[in-house]
């Protein structure tokens, strides 16, 4: 049995503290601030711009009091390629944190969310006024995630589709490729590591490690990825370009 180290009794009470606040940020920006925000927008569209960034602010808060109360450490490789526009962002999704750390780096970032975080009180109101891409309609879902690439915004999808399980190979979905092949956006992959791991699927908030976790991301280009030529707007070409993607994370990912 790993002996329980590091300041566990505290990083269990900030752990339970930052559940809390991301919490209490959900109510409060769906509630409070957005509503105020579409008051004072002109237009639908600066409405979203402003709603995402007040969630990328959040975020990066939401970060930065994790790191500062000890529950984690972290850093990232190639930061600057994400501040790009109407690019996808393929990443591996170890973590139930993953997508925090990822829209807290994206000035105009969008993803896809579960319908069950629509009707949750805590998220529905921010998802639902930053224009994040529901996941209730799987015919539509790849039209309107390129219609949100069309619109100028950064696109961030897990392939996996739900966090990666311990010791089970990694199982990607096409339609982060029909993404790219259909928009033929410029695309950065996004590598994420926690050691140890901690957050996985199936853990509650409370099954902390015995040690701190220590995350890193790495981003980098894919720049074969936007190349018509490369990979056809077929079901051959998703399949291939997915497998690509694939085998690029599990030579990348430690476990």
């Amino acid at each position: 049995m790993n002996r329980r180290r590091d300041f566990y009794i505290w990083r269990l009470i900030a752990t339970g503290a930052s559940f809390l606040l991301f919490g209490l940020g959900g109510i409060i920006l769906g509630y409070v601030i957005f509503p105020i925000v579409a008051l004072i927008s002109s237009s639908a569209e600066i409405e979203t711009l402003r709603c995402r960034k007040m969630v990328q602010l959040c975020f990066r808060t939401f970060v930065w009091f994790m790191k500062t109360s000890g529950v984690l450490t972290w850093e990232v490789s190639g930061r600057e390629k994400l501040t790009a526009s109407n690019q996808l962002v393929v990443a591996n999704h170890p973590t139930l944190i993953d997508i925090v750390f990822l829209i807290s780096m994206i000035p105009n970032a969008s993803c896809i969310v579960k319908p069950e975080i629509y009707r949750n009180s805590f998220t529905k109101g921010p998802v639902s006024r930053a224009g994040y891409v529901a996941n209730d309609a799987p015919e539509e879902l790849v039209d309107n995630c390129v219609k949100t690439l069309e619109s100028g915004a950064s696109m961030v999808i897990f392939p996996e589709g739900t966090r990666s399980v311990n010791g089970v190979p990694l199982k990607f979905r096409r339609g982060a490729a029909y993404v790219q092949l259909q928009s033929q956006c410029s695309v950065v992959l996004a590598v994420i590591t926690s050691q140890p791991q901690t957050l996985a699927k199936h853990e509650k908030w409370y099954q902390i490690p015995p040690s701190r976790p220590h995350f890193k991301l790495t981003i980098v280009e894919d720049n074969s990825a936007n190349i018509e030529q490369v990979y056809s707007r077929t079901a051959i070409g998703a399949r291939a370009l997915t497998q690509r993607w694939r085998e690029f994370f599990l030579n990348e990912v430690v476990t």
